[in-house]
């Protein structure tokens, strides 16, 4: 796992082999902003306030805005050491003073943590299968409960109280969170990010007639994401 400080990414390995996704049918002239993270990428986490701004934006201007999980370290792998453990508090450290995001280090504490993300961002696609409208809510749900409460995201019962938090009913949630067909959806989705040409979270991308262009990549504050999101969409001459 990577991360940059100065300009707020996590980076995810790009030498994997890649399957072909089906073509995406986006409506012609519709114009679709695309929000890319993980909830256990913690530069996400720190970005949580301007996402929540570009959505409020995309509701307001009655633009499509959508989120497409990215699988940070799905599968996950890194040596749960003193090192490791030291490179996360030092980064959480960093982004709760950069972006007044609060963290909790009990984690840290933990003899052992496979730092897997697949889980998680699984838990999301599950969420947005059951129903749609609940999938970025789930997300910040899930980010707010990993890195304020320090639990585990792997383990089925983290996503009780969310579901409650979320309208979703726990039970129809186990049922599609442990399926075959969540966890195609959600490498289909790591699949997607890739093909949309990102290997950084989190990522903003803005598509108009099956055009995608990046238009922000790392931490970008709630007024700066205004003033981004506004002078490109004036240069598509919607």
């Amino acid at each position: 796992m990577l991360c940059d400080n100065e300009t707020g990414q996590c980076l995810i390995d790009t030498k994997k082999e890649l399957s072909p996704i089906p073509e995406r049918q986006t409506e012609k002239k519709a114009v679709v902003i695309h929000y890319v993270g993980d909830p256990m990428c913690s530069w996400c986490w720190g970005i949580s306030q301007s996402v929540s701004r570009i959505e409020a934006f995309c509701n307001d201007h009655q633009y499509q805005f959508t989120l497409t999980n990215g699988g940070l370290r799905a599968g996950g792998g890194d040596a749960w050491n003193a090192s490791f453990k030291s490179f996360l508090r030092r980064e959480w450290e960093h982004i709760s003073l950069k972006t007044g995001q609060p963290f909790s280090y009990a984690l840290l504490d933990a003899e052992y943590f496979n730092y897997d993300t697949e889980p998680a961002c699984r838990a999301v696609v599950s969420a947005g299968l059951i129903a749609k409208d609940t999938k970025i809510a789930f997300f910040r749900e899930t980010q707010r409960k990993f890195y304020t409460q320090s639990e585990d995201p792997k383990k089925i019962e983290f996503y009780e109280s969310i579901c409650l938090t979320t309208g979703i009913n726990f039970d129809d949630f186990k049922k599609v969170f442990t399926s075959k067909f969540a966890v195609a959806e959600t490498i289909n989705e790591f699949y997607k990010v890739r093909h949309f040409g990102v290997n950084a979270f989190p990522t903003i991308l803005i598509e108009k007639d099956s055009v995608i262009k990046k238009i922000a990549s790392g931490y970008v504050g709630e007024k700066e994401i205004t003033t981004i999101l506004i002078e490109n969409l004036s240069l598509i001459h919607i």
